[in-house]
């Protein structure tokens, strides 16, 4: 496997250590993506998706990644669904799976963690706030880094995914707008969830790992405060076979045929 592999035009680590080398060398933080699937494959988890094809390729978060050494490793394959037409077609889907990126410093040592799914703008922000601690050498000094945080929540400026324009120039040509305007639709909705998810993230999720680290809580590796926000947090145990999919229905008293 490569070492290092260039994914939506940035050189990503796939092992922990070549990248705390680099880390190391060029005096940078580390930014480690944990995902379900692989970040190279096209069925990783839905967040990895969004990463790749709107998220990275965003010029500002291009710039704000740039502070950092990039690494990326797979938890687990991402469950997938197949649906069969039974005329030969077969639709397949992922259905479950979180996603965060670690921010390490250039030892591997966890200060923070970027949650699930952000705005571009509140990505920027989330990595702004979190570099300073990994300057941090100190619990001490890291601890109060997170009060600080805790206590001035970010400002979360509405998702934009598709700007109005867009919209305005499709109507120009209402023949065709009557073919886009579904696509459009869907956009809508990310730019809806995607301004949901940041505030959850931003504001729950990641106001209680800030309040762990507040509270003097450390961790002794990246592994181990991954393990802990999967758990917490995500509420998906990693040690969970089925991720939280065996949940028992009506149709699971029934006798098998």
């Amino acid at each position: 496997m490569l070492v290092v592999m260039k994914i939506a035009d940035l050189d990503w680590h796939t092992d922990l250590e070549s990248a705390k080398r680099r880390a190391r060398e060029t005096a940078r933080p580390i930014l480690s993506l944990r995902l379900l699937g692989r970040l190279d494959e096209p069925y990783s988890c839905a967040n990895s998706r969004y990463f790749r094809t709107l998220l990275y390729p965003e010029p500002r978060v291009r710039e704000a990644m740039s502070a950092f050494v990039l690494h990326w490793e797979s938890l687990r394959p991402v469950p997938k669904v197949t649906i069969d037409f039974g005329d030969g077609r077969t639709l397949v889907r992922t259905i479950t799976g979180n996603s965060l990126h670690a921010v390490l410093r250039s030892d591997g040592a966890p200060v923070d963690a970027i949650l699930g799914l952000l705005s571009a703008d509140a990505f920027v922000n989330a990595l702004g706030r979190a570099l300073p601690m990994t300057r941090t050498t100190r619990a001490s000094e890291l601890a109060e880094r997170h009060r600080d945080a805790l206590a001035d929540p970010p400002a979360l400026p509405p998702a934009k995914v598709e700007p109005d324009r867009i919209v305005e120039a499709s109507r120009v040509a209402m023949t065709k707008h009557a073919v886009e305007s579904p696509i459009l639709a869907q956009l809508r909705a990310l730019e809806r969830n995607l301004e949901e998810d940041t505030r959850t993230n931003e504001l729950d999720l990641h106001a209680r790992l800030h309040r762990l680290f507040a509270d003097g809580t450390t961790f002794t590796d990246a592994g181990a405060m991954v393990d802990w926000i999967y758990e917490h947090l995500f509420l998906m145990p990693p040690g969970d076979p089925f991720m939280g999919l065996d949940a028992p229905d009506a149709f699971s008293a029934l006798p098998s045929a």
